[in-house]
């Protein structure tokens, strides 16, 4: 009787352990499945090119401007700012970041200030940048500008002087050069030499007979004429220009963060329709921090001005603007 349930025992052993040991196989299986199409994936992936986007910005070094998150992008537009990378570089400056951040709901009013803030400063630094004739990149500037400000009368000015400098560009091009001709050297024509020199015959020795020589005659010297006295004209008189309208620059945000200090003296040319041009920095402190902003409210800048004798004249002049807290 008791060996009789030994192999009943057995049997039900093994009737038990076939399906867990058919589990198992089906497990194995499937994860086979699992790592072959894993591996395959990742072998397909890494045979592929990387796409034309990526690699032109990972070997420019350049993010775009719409590549940020919201708070990058943000951190990235001020330090444009302080850069002065106000409209260039393309895809890397304060304004194409700004425009980002104005589509998007939670940054739209903090954008729609800066854009503001900094209109009249990137408006003249178009007008540099159709006066040096970069007709392309003032055009692409301009873009920029009336997708900020599309209704900013100052973008009609900025148009008129556009196109009066594509004329001047394509006036210049269409002249002949003209280079004046060397005039053709003139060659006197050279005497001959005769053939055989000509043969002088000797005058007779005559002498004059001896008579008295008269004294020679009193000479008289003409009297001096009275001499014109001339007066000098008087110096003309100049008047220097004077300051009719002055715009206070911005302090950079990126100074005002750092509580950083300091001055730009600059040089420029009050015109004589008083407006002021060529300006230059002569010194700065600290480094290029202030220049921009000093630079640009100077631009903005109008003088009565200087005369001579009573005539609008051009006058350089200099001027120190100080930044402090």
């Amino acid at each position: 009787m008791f060996r009789s349930s030994i192999p009943a025992r057995r049997r039900s052993q093994r009737g038990v352990a076939r399906p867990a040991l058919a589990v198992v196989v089906l497990l194995l299986a499937l994860a086979g499945v699992f790592v072959h199409a894993w591996w395959q994936r990742i072998h397909r992936d890494a045979s592929l090119p990387p796409s034309p986007v990526a690699s032109g910005a990972a070997g420019s070094g350049v993010r775009p401007a719409d590549a940020l998150a919201p708070d990058a992008l943000l951190r990235a537009a001020r330090v444009d700012v302080a850069a002065q990378h106000l409209l260039a570089p393309v895809g890397d400056n304060a304004f194409e970041r700004y425009l980002v951040l104005r589509a998007q709901p939670s940054s739209r009013g903090i954008a729609d200030d800066a854009l503001r803030e900094l209109f009249p400063y990137a408006a003249d630094q178009v007008a540099a940048t159709i006066r040096d004739g970069h007709v392309d990149e003032a055009k692409r500037e301009l873009d920029l500008l009336a997708r900020a400000d599309p209704a900013n009368y100052t973008l009609t000015l900025l148009r008129n002087q556009l196109a009066a400098q594509e004329a001047q560009l394509a006036a210049t091009a269409a002249a002949p050069a003209t280079t004046p001709r060397p005039a053709a050297a003139v060659s006197l024509p050279q005497r001959e030499p005769s053939a055989s020199p000509m043969a002088v015959a000797p005058l007779p020795e005559t002498r004059p007979p001896a008579s008295p020589v008269p004294p020679p005659a009193a000479r008289t010297m003409p009297s001096p004429k009275p001499v014109a006295l001339v007066a000098a004209a008087p110096a003309p008189r100049v008047t220097p220009p004077v300051l009719l309208r002055r715009v206070e620059p911005y302090y950079p945000q990126a100074a005002r963060r750092a509580r950083r200090q300091g001055w730009v003296e600059l040089a420029f040319t009050v015109l004589p329709d008083g407006r002021v041009d060529a300006v230059r920095v002569l010194q700065a402190e600290p480094g290029s921090m202030f220049d921009l902003a000093a630079t640009t409210a100077v631009r903005r800048w109008t003088f009565k001005p200087a005369t001579r004798d009573g005539r609008p004249i051009a006058m350089d002049l200099h001027q120190r603007l100080d930044f402090r807290l």
